[in-house]
Parts: structure tokens; C-alpha cells; sequence
């Protein structure tokens, strides 16, 4: 027993310093639902656990079919345009700034102007290997100006040698402009998704770490966002609400 618990308080130090959000899965925009069947199989009827909540932020999460793995729904309203958000994200260099955890990201292939293959590489600690998330993503925008982003692994293109390469099973994005009462533009932004971090990891630990790096990537979004310099970008093919 007193071994048992030593070695889970030993884990959790060392992963303390490897936190598993692969947001980017906050990150980055995709083209296909890679997670469609999978996502079939989740029990909606599964209600939505409050990890936690601040002004204007959101985390919450629920089991898959009763499983280890488990869905994190993020939610956070912030001030910015559309296309500012969406330039923010394609900002592989400024990445690790906000990205939990991150070490580097880079654009491997632009298919066109809303299709994008991203590799983002999180730092690993001595004896957990570093993670690599290698994504496809794509982005679309709705009749009510919403923009949708769907995100898919994309295997077919060679991970790093020292890497284990994370599963996306299932990740997208909802960003549904607004304007606030002072004029702003304004954003309500939502983001699900499901990650298998592979490895001899704990699960429970993987999960704990996932909604804290989440949570602290969220508060670094909202930091930044608002003051980032694509506020004064715009792209051709996203429409803007307007604010008159």
C-alpha cells in the first residue's frame, strides 16, 4: 500500500512538469470530422461535470462511454474579431505563449486558405517522452457568420524520432461572433475534444493534467487575445459582424 501510494505521488510530480493539453488542441484548424464515428459511439446522455468556473471561462469535462478517457468541453467569451482569433492560431511562433506546455509549432502544408497540417511538440521530463501532435484542420464559416474548425490527425506525415505521437480522436471549434453593449466585437468561443495521449501513462493522471493545462491555456488566451497585433488583420474570405 505505502508503495503503491508512493509511486502515484512520485507520477504526479513528474508529470507535473509534462501537463498533457493537446488543444491545441487549442490550437489549430482541420478539414475532416476525424472523430465522426467515434464520437457516434459517446453516450450524450453522459451529463457535462463543472471542473471549473471564472468570469466569463468555462472547463468542464465527461467519461466516454463510461471509460478511462474522457471529453473536455472549453468555454471563454473575449473581446476580438473573428479574423484576429483565427490569425492568432495560425501564429506557430507565438504558440508556446499561450499553448500550455508547448515547445514549438510549425505549419507543414497550407492545402489552401482554411486547411492547414500543424505539428505542435509538448515538453516531456525525464522518464516521460515528449509528445507530438501532428493535426489536420480545417475551417469553415456559417450562414450566421460562426466559423467552425474540425480537427483530424494526420498520420500520414512523420512524427520526430524522440516523440510518441498523441491520438486526436475527436476536436472542434465553434467561435460565434457578438457585440457586446459597449460596440466591441466580441467572441463566445467553444472547444470539445478528446485525446489519447498514449504511452505507459496513468490515465487519471493524464486526465488531471488535461484540465489544468486546458484551464491555464483558457486564462492565456484571454490574456492575450484582445492585445494580440492581428486585431488590426482581417482575412479576405471571413465576414466580420458588424458593429453599426
Amino acid at each position: 500500500m505505502i508503495r503503491g501510494n508512493m509511486f502515484r505521488l512520485f507520477t504526479y510530480f513528474l508529470l507535473k512538469k509534462f501537463n498533457f493539453t493537446f488543444l491545441y488542441l487549442f490550437i489549430l484548424p482541420l478539414t475532416s470530422f476525424i472523430g465522426e464515428s467515434f464520437a457516434e459511439n459517446i453516450n450524450d446522455k453522459i451529463p457535462w461535470v463543472q471542473w471549473k468556473k471564472a468570469p466569463e471561462i468555462q472547463l468542464e469535462y465527461r467519461h466516454v462511454n463510461d471509460g478511462d478517457l474522457i471529453e473536455v468541453k472549453a468555454q471563454i467569451k473575449l473581446t476580438s474579431s473573428l479574423s484576429a482569433f483565427l490569425l492568432f492560431l495560425l501564429d506557430t511562433d507565438n504558440v508556446p505563449n499561450w499553448l500550455d506546455n508547448a515547445k514549438e509549432s510549425q505549419v507543414l502544408k497550407t492545402v489552401e486558405n482554411n486547411t492547414h497540417i500543424f505539428t505542435t511538440e509538448f515538453y516531456g521530463f525525464w522518464p516521460i517522452s515528449s509528445r507530438e501532435m501532428i493535426i489536420r484542420s480545417h475551417q469553415w464559416q456559417n450562414d450566421d457568420l460562426s466559423v467552425e474548425i474540425h480537427i483530424e490527425n494526420a498520420f500520414d506525415l512523420a512524427k520526430k524520432k524522440h516523440t510518441i505521437l498523441v491520438d486526436v480522436m475527436s476536436a472542434n471549434w465553434l467561435i460565434t461572433p457578438t457585440i457586446s453593449k459597449e460596440g466591441e466585437k466580441t467572441l463566445a468561443i467553444e472547444y470539445t475534444f478528446i485525446v489519447d495521449a498514449k504511452g505507459n501513462v496513468p490515465t487519471w493522471l493524464v486526465n488531471s493534467m488535461t484540465l489544468k493545462s486546458t484551464w491555464q491555456t483558457l486564462k492565456n488566451i484571454k490574456k492575450q487575445l484582445p492585445q494580440s497585433k492581428w486585431q488590426s488583420s482581417t482575412l479576405a474570405h471571413i465576414n466580420e459582424i458588424s458593429n453599426r
